[in-house]
């Protein structure tokens, strides 16, 4: 029983050791910056916005 919980302790370490990795867990990094790219783009009136990042298979990337 022990030793369970500290295998599931480790994958779930290394499952969430690096957030940046476009994993479907991670956090979307590409989405968030092109988000604040048009978000600044339109603060100075820019009319040709990049597209926004759509979900694949129900996740960001």
């Amino acid at each position: 029983m022990i030793s369970w919980v500290f295998m599931t302790m480790e994958q779930i370490g290394e499952s969430s050791e690096n957030p940046f990795d476009n994993g479907t867990s991670d956090t979307p990094m590409s989405t968030i910056c092109r988000n604040i790219e048009i978000d600044i783009l339109e603060l100075l009136d820019e009319t040709d916005l990049p597209p926004k990042i759509e979900p694949y298979n129900f996740n960001l990337l």
